[in-house]
């Protein structure tokens, strides 16, 4: 499949990146510093996600999209939703169908799911990053894309496990990254998430 990876020059992008190459699809990394990536046998797409044109560029010809986007500090409250949305724009534009987004549990109906830390995180330090996330969901979720949603839980350096949860009613705690992404590239070929937001955890 040709996919598209935005955000991937962040720390969970590049392992999407890497994760979809692995997994034997065509991959093209979209991002402003994407050629400092060291993955081989991808496409590089310098862009930048408010910037329609080369996002919508680089969308032509893919079968797909994995959004990944990562806010860029602790006031930012348009990058996630503004990023997605043009990714979306571009995506209908040219009839690309599937979605996939990462998002974080907590984010609508998961904020049952997330300890109390998590909880106090989101209505403080992270209230903006939050709020954008619900932003950014609501953007996917009125599209008329393919997509699904994972809503990962705090994420981890730590080696990966090898293995995931996704569950809408179980606890959610942490995930390592590389879990993380492994997970977001096994939805590209998954037809029975479509339209779901789905939290996920080691």
């Amino acid at each position: 499949m040709r996919v598209i990876v935005f955000g991937a020059t962040g720390k969970t992008g590049r392992l999407v990146v890497r994760a979809a190459v692995d997994a034997g699809h065509e991959v093209t990394a979209f991002g402003r510093s994407v050629d400092r990536l060291d993955q081989a046998g991808i496409e590089i797409r310098r862009g930048d996600v408010f910037d329609a044109v080369s996002v919508a560029d680089a969308v032509q010809g893919q079968e797909a999209a994995i959004v990944c986007l990562g806010s860029v500090g602790l006031r930012d409250r348009s990058t996630l939703s503004t990023g997605t949305a043009s990714v979306v724009d571009a995506m209908v534009a040219h009839d690309v169908r599937r979605l996939v987004v990462m998002s974080a549990a907590g984010v609508g109906e998961s904020w049952g799911q997330i300890p109390l830390t998590s909880k106090v995180l989101f209505r403080t330090l992270l209230r903006n990053v939050f709020a954008d996330h619900e932003a950014q969901e609501a953007v996917v979720g009125r599209s008329s894309l393919d997509w699904t949603i994972l809503r990962a839980g705090v994420l981890k350096d730590d080696p990966a496990v090898g293995s995931c949860e996704l569950t809408n009613t179980g606890p959610i705690t942490r995930i390592t990254r590389a879990d993380a992404a492994n997970c977001l590239v096994a939805q590209l070929d998954r037809t029975d998430v479509s339209g779901q937001a789905i939290s996920v955890t080691n």
